[in-house]
């Protein structure tokens, strides 16, 4: 039987271009993968800026396409990639879901809520849009690489749609499919303490046990830890 087919879903600011050394990994492994663009990423002048429906909505129709071609489909979702994940892959017959240190919000709750996140801890918005510093930022969201490494990284999260953290889920897909979850335990974004409450939750919403594996690493193992990122994915591709 041939592998399932690794479908990435990114993170915020985050084109489908920063998973590309993964995919590649993958690949070689003779595991089809690709990562969607969300539309939340994207200035789309003259649109508003989209919500996280319409990340969602992507995520979805990215997945019926695999399922209508008869693939088995493995879900890695990155940071807030689990929001949309998890209300686009509600109700579908997808393999597992892997949330790579991600969000995993309750039903009703929105990104913001989820994360538990202090009043103005967010970078204002500018037409409708949030925009990364990268100066300030290159050295939490990438601690674990030098900062002269992590600056050019950095310069590739430019902005992300500000209405999309208020959107609060309708339907949660860890509900229904299995899942694991990577705790990157040098995370200085989404620390720790906060990924396993995210574990809590899908076990305390879905009644059943969540696969934990731990990547001694920051926010971004894509980048920083590749090669062991790509060894805990297909683990968990061949997981039955």
């Amino acid at each position: 039987m041939a592998n399932p087919t690794i479908l990435i879903v990114p993170g915020s600011f985050a084109g489908p271009g920063i998973y590309d050394n993964i995919v590649t990994l993958l690949r070689k492994q003779g595991y089809p993968a690709f990562a969607v663009q969300l539309p939340s990423t994207q200035k789309r002048m003259p649109l508003e800026p989209a919500g996280m429906q319409e990340d969602a909505s992507v995520i979805r129709r990215a997945a019926e396409a695999l399922l209508a071609l008869g693939r088995e489909i493995i879900v890695l979702c990155h940071s807030y990639g689990g929001t949309p994940a998890t209300e686009g892959l509600a109700g579908l017959a997808v393999k597992r879901i892997i949330y790579l240190t991600a969000i995993a919000p309750k039903v009703g709750q929105n990104h913001v809520e989820a994360m538990a996140l202090p009043e103005g801890f967010l970078p204002e918005s500018t037409g409708g849009y949030m925009h990364m510093d990268a100066v300030q930022m290159a050295g939490a969201i990438r601690n674990d690489l030098p900062y002269e490494e992590a600056y050019p990284f950095a310069l590739q999260l430019p902005y992300h749609s500000a209405i999309s953290f208020q959107e609060p889920i309708t339907q949660a897909a860890y509900k229904t499919i299995p899942v694991s979850y990577i705790v990157c335990e040098r995370d200085m974004i989404i620390n720790p303490d906060t990924q396993r409450r995210f574990i809590k939750t899908i076990e305390e919403e879905s009644g059943r046990e969540v696969d934990v594996f731990g990547l001694d690493s920051g926010h971004c193992p894509n980048w920083s830890q590749p090669e062991k990122l790509v060894e805990i994915i297909v683990t968990n591709a061949d997981k039955q």
